[in-house]
């Protein structure tokens, strides 16, 4: 039904049907036309560099070597240093790029004190996830998964890092469909999946919230991102526009010289570090 379109949008993520729910004109810019922008913000940037640097530590314990602190700290500061480009922008007035640099060392030094000695039975660490919606070639779906850990009896706990400044309430966390989704592709691809856990670390604070999902609940998940896959293809398939959502968000957004809504660059972003 939609084959043409497989060469456009072979594969959605979460991330990229939470950008079109967000605002449809900045997905079509993304993912349909392809516009790579070189910007990128400092907050992603030091999020991706924590999430390495965690990357590294489990990837060290998996070895069987235990790191020290100043190792993990280390690493941050080497690719950190090594990834660090000139369009990193710092949208709000007054901080500097050390000023990040630093949250990102207070975040690993937490994560650290709070979860050694590191004795969780890890399966995996940023793990690419590639799944089906209801086995349907017509809804592949793709994700990255901070790390797996499993008991080795069918009990699995599926995890993930955030650096941001809001940490999930527990009925947020309830309601979330990021994991879930990773839920779904765990149990497509494991036969031997008894329960799931999922598990968010606001690293900032060192605050660990816990949910679980009922069958029910990750049916009606699948349902509700089928229909907006479905929604994105029709908008394609009959040309209409992908409208623009003014908000907030449009302070972060990179994408102005072509949204219908904004003239020039965006004016919020311009203290290149």
């Amino acid at each position: 039904m939609w084959a043409y379109l497989v060469s456009i949008l072979e594969r959605f993520s979460y991330s990229g049907l939470e950008s079109y729910k967000k605002c449809p004109a900045q997905f079509k810019f993304r993912y349909i036309d392809k516009i790579r922008k070189p910007d990128e913000g400092i907050e992603a940037f030091t999020g991706k560099r924590v999430h390495e640097a965690l990357e590294f530590l489990y990837s060290e314990v998996q070895s069987g070597r235990l790191p020290f602190i100043d190792g993990i700290l280390d690493h941050y500061e080497d690719i950190w240093k090594r990834k660090w480009h000139d369009r990193i922008a710092i949208a709000k007035r007054g901080e500097r790029k050390e000023d990040y640099f630093h949250l990102g060392e207070d975040c690993i030094a937490r994560f650290y004190r709070k979860n050694q000695p590191f004795a969780e039975r890890v399966e995996g660490i940023e793990l690419e996830m590639d799944f089906m919606l209801d086995g349907d070639e017509s809804y592949r779906m793709k994700g990255i998964m901070d790390r797996l850990d499993h008991d080795g009896n069918g009990n699995y706990e599926i995890h993930d890092y955030k650096t941001g400044k809001r940490a999930l309430s527990q009925n947020q966390a309830d309601k979330d469909g990021q994991l879930a989704l990773y839920q779904i592709a765990l149990e497509q691809q494991r036969e031997d999946v008894q329960d799931v856990s999922l598990v968010w670390h606001f690293v900032r604070y060192g605050i660990v919230v816990k949910s679980k999902r009922t069958k029910e609940q990750l049916q009606q998940l699948t349902g509700s991102m089928k229909k907006r896959i479905n929604e994105i293809r029709l908008h394609e398939k009959q040309g209409s526009t992908f409208p623009a959502k003014e908000s907030i968000l449009c302070n972060w957004c990179y994408y102005w010289e072509e949204c219908p809504q904004k003239q020039g660059s965006n004016p919020f972003i311009p203290n290149y570090q």
